[in-house]
């Protein structure tokens, strides 16, 4: 809804980066970050489902594992399958793998990730 509001005001060119930014704690359901426009910052430290960033549309998401974890993240799947999906534009930056058919139809969207799939 945020991003919808955003996008009646400021059409395309959003805001300017990192003007709203939410810090999140747990574990993300599905479509974390959805559709998510330019200018939002999502933090989340955590884990997050499926879809996340699904249609990423000029935002920017960061997403760790919590800080007491016990186990490498680079060699877990921290974000679930199908992250990226029609994403057009924006950040994602994921501190641990990413699951399975990774940013299928992405067109736009730059990722940072420690590994995808298994």
């Amino acid at each position: 809804m945020l991003s919808n509001e955003i996008s009646k005001v400021h059409k395309g060119s959003g805001l300017a980066p990192d003007t709203i930014n939410f810090k999140c704690f747990g574990s993300a359901g599905q479509s974390f970050g959805a559709f998510a426009a330019k200018g939002l910052t999502l933090s989340l430290e955590g884990e997050g489902n499926d879809y996340v960033g699904k249609g990423l549309s000029g935002a920017k998401l960061v997403i760790y594992p919590f800080g007491d974890i016990n186990y490498v993240p680079e060699q877990n799947i921290i974000i679930g399958n199908v992250a990226l999906y029609g994403a057009t534009s924006g950040e994602l930056y994921v501190r641990g793998k990413a699951g399975e058919r990774f940013a299928v139809r992405n067109s736009g969207a730059t990722a940072v990730v420690e590994g995808v799939g298994r």
